[in-house]
């Protein structure tokens, strides 16, 4: 038995999720500690801000402070959509529709722009977040299959069937 997935790009939500499984199973420290140290310093920023403009030192400091500190916060807060945003932009363009395959020996991609194929010992991990799968080739890079796109097989046994394929490992995140 194989499953098929068809998709037409990976969506925004696609990336975000994976941006967010990404970071609590690979980067969990250092993504809690930059977006901790990015707060703080737009919140130390803003603290500075007030003083320089009640205080009259200099009201061109001041502004730059609470832009700074405006930018900081968003950094921080919006942290897994920029990153998500970051992601679209260096996707392939024009990939066209995208199919991808799992059969037994492995994951087969094929969209326009060519094809790849990933036995699954190459992949360090899989796991499920949000109505999707990811495979992960490296911390950095994963397969993205969306439940949704199922094109053949059946959707309530693919999560088995990963399981079997995966040492009976796929982490929720």
């Amino acid at each position: 038995m194989y499953y098929q997935f068809k998709l037409d790009g990976y969506t925004f939500q696609d990336l975000m999720a994976l941006n967010r499984a990404m970071a609590r199973l690979y980067r969990r420290g250092r993504t809690a500690a930059s977006r901790t140290v990015r707060f703080f310093m737009g919140l130390l920023m803003l603290a500075m801000s007030s003083l320089v403009l009640v205080g009259g030192i200099s009201i061109p400091l001041g502004i730059m402070l609470v832009v700074l500190g405006v930018v900081y916060l968003c950094l921080a807060v919006f942290h897994y959509r920029l990153s998500a945003w970051h992601s679209s932009r260096l996707q392939l363009k024009d990939a066209g529709e995208l199919t991808v395959t799992l059969d037994d020996t492995g994951v087969r991609e094929h969209g326009r722009k060519g094809e790849g194929f990933y036995p699954y010992a190459s992949f360090i991990g899989c796991a499920h977040s949000r109505e999707r799968y990811f495979l992960f080739l490296d911390k950095r890079h994963a397969v993205i299959l969306p439940e949704a796109a199922i094109a053949v097989g059946d959707p309530a046994a693919l999560g088995a069937k990963l399981a079997e394929k995966f040492d009976g490992s796929i982490q929720e995140v």
